[in-house]
C-alpha cells in the first residue's frame, strides 16, 4: 500500500451554517437503507453493494505523527481476529467468518467508543481528530466461489477488480479536498499483495475515507456543510455513487 493509501483512503473525510440545516438534509437525502445522511446512487448493474454506513469522528493525527492514528481508529472498529492489517490492503481479512458482513461496523465502532452523528464540533474535525466515512462492501448477488471466509459461498469474484474508488471533500458545495482519496481496490489473488490469497473472491471489504481541516485550502474556516463523494466502479464499469452530509459548526 502507498503513503497515499495508507493515510488517506482507505485518509480515507462556513460561518452561518447552524444546526438548524439539519431536517433540510435529513429530508432532501431520504434512503430507506441507511442513515438519512448518506446518498447511495446505483451505477449501471453491479453484482456488489456498499452497506453498514457511518459517519463519526475519531482520531485522525497530525503531520508530527504521520497521521499514524488513522491505522489505529481503522484497527479499533474492524479488530482481530476477523480483520487484520495488511500492508497493501490496510485492514484485511483475518479469521474465517460466517455472513452477514452488514453489521460489523456497527458493532466496531459502538465497542470502540466512537458515535455516529451529523453535527461535529471543530475540535472534532481539526487538533489531530477528523470525520470518517465508512462502510462495507459485500457481494448482492455476487457469484459462488471461495474466499478467506469460507470455501463457497457469495463472493464478489477477482475478475471485477480492481474497483476503482474515488473521493474528494466539498465545504458549502465547493471544492475544499481533492484529494481525500483515490486508488484501486486489488483482487485478493492479485501477485502485488504481501501475501496474496488463493482465492475467488472477497466476501466483503471494508472502506475508510477520513478529513479534518490540516487538508482544507490554506487559511479556509472550519465551520461548514461538508459533504464527501465518492464513486467506485468494478471492471465493468458498474458500481456506486456515495455522498455523505455532515455539519461542522463551533
Amino acid at each position: 500500500m502507498t503513503i497515499s493509501r495508507i493515510l488517506r483512503s482507505a485518509l480515507i473525510f462556513g460561518v452561518g451554517v447552524s444546526t438548524a440545516m439539519l431536517p433540510l438534509v435529513a429530508s432532501s437525502w431520504d434512503n430507506d437503507e441507511h442513515d438519512d445522511s448518506v446518498k447511495l446512487t446505483r451505477i449501471g448493474h453491479p453484482i456488489w453493494k456498499p452497506v453498514d454506513f457511518h459517519v463519526f469522528s475519531a482520531p485522525l493525527g497530525t503531520a508530527a505523527s504521520g497521521y499514524a492514528e488513522f491505522a489505529q481508529t481503522q484497527r479499533a472498529v474492524l479488530p482481530p481476529p476477523n480483520h487484520l492489517p495488511h500492508p497493501q490492503l490496510g485492514i484485511g481479512p483475518g479469521a474465517p467468518h460466517a455472513p452477514p458482513y452488514n453489521s460489523e461496523f456497527d458493532e466496531g465502532i459502538e465497542d470502540a467508543g466512537f458515535h455516529d452523528q451529523v453535527v461535529f464540533r471543530e475540535s472534532q474535525f481539526s487538533s489531530g481528530n477528523g470525520v470518517y466515512l465508512v462502510w462495507m462492501n459485500v457481494a448482492s448477488p455476487g457469484t459462488r466461489g471461495s474466499s478467506p471466509d469460507f470455501a463457497s459461498g457469495r463472493i464478489i469474484p477477482n475478475s471485477l477488480f480492481p474497483i476503482h474508488i474515488a473521493g474528494t471533500a466539498l465545504q458549502n458545495g465547493m471544492l475544499y479536498d481533492p484529494f481525500i482519496g483515490t486508488f484501486d481496490e486489488p483482487a485478493l489473488n492479485d501477485p502485488s499483495l504481501t501475501p496474496p490469497f488463493n482465492v475467488d473472491g472477497h466476501s466483503h471489504f471494508p472502506i475508510f475515507y477520513a478529513d479534518n481541516s490540516d487538508f482544507g485550502p490554506p487559511g479556509a474556516k472550519v465551520r461548514g456543510l461538508y459533504t464527501y463523494d465518492v464513486v467506485m466502479t468494478d471492471r465493468t464499469g458498474s458500481g456506486w455513487h456515495i455522498q455523505a452530509r455532515f455539519l461542522v459548526v463551533r
